[in-house]
């Protein structure tokens, strides 16, 4: 079974060993402005990572932002001086092998330092972009009888120490800017610790979401990581939770939302009245092709983030039909969300987080 306690002490125990290596490498590279006492930072901080979710419970509240922040600076710190620290590595090998140590003892140094430099870089621009949400908008043509809506999908807010007030403020202004008919959250309303929310009680400012036709959400994985599913639908209580459940979203339009595929993997996808237009959500995007045969209309999916940054993009791309993005499969229209939070730390260099704007208009002549 799997023990998410051991899990992130492995991450830990494993950022550490990846920091002796970075460290290693900085401390031959630079060794002007690289110490011995450097060394303590590459081996202690990658346990704040661990204990950012391991000691939650046990900490004030401060105390656990304090770890998760640094955790997680850390965290996305080591992933990239690695792969500097691969380059080096590459780099060097190929000098000695092709007989040029002259060259490489002058200027080892400098591509260590430039390596630093673009790590941080990376860092700059992928901690911005994670900041800063963009809205994607998306028409969507039906010659179904419908009420024209406009809804406003987010996935994966992943409320917790690291997207807290500031965060959850934010999100209820730039929402309500765009005047949506309803809201559908795709799930992982929080990251994975409700009592850390309860305490926090950044969740509050969620409650200023106002919508014609409602707030309605579906649980995501991280919705069930340490936490009690109907608490935390008793505290959305402003929320309308689908659970393998249907509801009369507008004229002419049933919204339906499923159960998270992880927790509830046998589950099947109910049927439906195909003279409706249908819209089906989702958590894990693994059943879109499903939902077509079903003759649902509209996939609503995130859990992926789009991977979030590299080299995870890489990888979802090959785990998912749609990763990330809107396309037209089989019979439906999928939309899979980037999501409008961050898992680890607010970092991306793949797709900006999101606010979908979705529009549902009736096709016009025959």
């Amino acid at each position: 079974m799997f023990n998410r306690i051991v899990f992130f002490w492995k991450i830990g125990c494993l950022g550490a060993l990846l920091g002796l290596a970075n460290w290693y490498v900085y401390k031959e590279a630079l060794p002007a402005a690289v110490s011995y006492a450097a060394l303590i930072p590459f081996l202690v901080l990658p346990f704040c990572f661990s204990l950012a979710y391991n000691a939650i419970h046990s900490v004030p509240v401060s105390i656990a932002k304090l770890f998760s922040w640094t955790g997680g600076f850390w965290f996305i710190f080591t992933i990239y001086a690695t792969m500097g620290s691969c380059v080096y590595a590459v780099l060097y090998l190929l000098g000695l092998f092709l007989g040029y140590d002259p060259l490489w003892q002058t200027y080892h140094g400098r591509l260590a330092l430039v390596l630093l430099l673009l790590v941080l870089a990376i860092m700059a621009r992928g901690i911005y972009k994670a900041v800063h949400p963009v809205i994607r908008h998306v028409v969507i043509q039906t010659k179904k009888a419908v009420t024209p809506v406009r809804l406003a999908f987010l996935t994966d807010i992943h409320m917790g120490p690291l997207q807290s007030h500031w965060y959850t403020r934010r999100l209820v202004r730039r929402v309500m800017a765009l005047r949506p008919d309803a809201v559908l959250f795709g799930g992982d309303l929080i990251d994975a610790h409700l009592s850390f929310v309860l305490c926090d009680g950044s969740y509050r400012h969620l409650q200023d979401l106002k919508a014609p036709l409602g707030i309605w959400s579906v649980f995501g994985n991280h919705d069930f990581f340490d936490g009690d599913i109907e608490e935390e639908e008793k505290v959305f209580s402003f929320c309308h939770f689908l659970r393998r459940a249907r509801t009369e979203l507008a004229p002419g339009i049933a919204l339906t939302g499923l159960n998270d595929y992880i927790h509830f993997p046998s589950e099947t996808i109910p049927d439906c009245d195909t003279s409706r237009f249908n819209i089906i959500m989702d958590h894990e995007p693994l059943r879109i092709r499903e939902a077509a045969k079903k003759g649902y209309d509209l996939y609503l999916g995130g859990h992926t983030h789009g991977g979030q940054f590299f080299p995870v993009t890489w990888i979802t791309d090959r785990m998912y039909l749609l990763n990330y993005g809107s396309r037209r499969i089989d019979s439906i229209d999928a939309v899979v969300s980037s999501g409008y939070g961050s898992w680890g730390f607010p970092f991306r260099t793949g797709p900006s987080p999101e606010i979908v704007m979705i529009e549902i208009n009736r096709t016009r002549g025959r």
